[in-house]
């Protein structure tokens, strides 16, 4: 079941070239979790390479996104994973072919101290993606979802 609607913000490179890097978020509840579905298409003419930790992992192993009450404004603390870790290297990048899309999905509720009851939260990303080399600012939200936390 949809809890919320989607949020797409297309990314152009910091050159003021077209919009490059498409990110999609939307929040779903799957198994009484909040799961996130990132969908991802690079229309830039060249390959980008975006981070694994977006585009491929299943769980997190660092705080990721930033989840804040929609109704305070608070920041929820991030309970998951902390997997200590040198600087970014190739390995930790996707590469995708100009025109290729692609899907992720995350499992929010272990990572996060969601409230008991039904509320509202908003969800963002900042982080960055490679193109030719360079780091290019991506991000994504704040996307607003309401989740029912037991």
């Amino acid at each position: 079941m949809k809890i919320n609607i989607a949020v797409m913000l297309a990314v152009g490179a910091l050159t003021g070239e077209p919009k490059m890097l498409e990110v999609k978020f939307t929040v779903q509840e799957g198994g009484g979790h909040p799961v996130l579905q990132i969908a991802l298409a690079n229309h830039a003419p060249r390959p980008v390479k975006v981070l694994h930790a977006l585009a491929t992992e299943a769980e997190m192993f660092g705080k990721l996104f930033e989840v804040r009450d929609a109704a305070t404004g608070q920041l929820l603390e991030y309970q998951g994973i902390m997997v200590k870790r040198g600087p970014l290297s190739e390995a930790d990048y996707l590469a995708m072919k100009p025109g290729a899309q692609r899907s992720n999905r995350i499992d929010l509720a272990p990572a996060y101290g969601f409230k008991p009851g039904r509320h509202a939260y908003t969800i963002s990303y900042a982080g960055h993606y490679l193109m030719d080399g360079k780091e290019i600012p991506l991000t994504v939200g704040p996307v607003r979802f309401e989740h029912t936390g037991r």
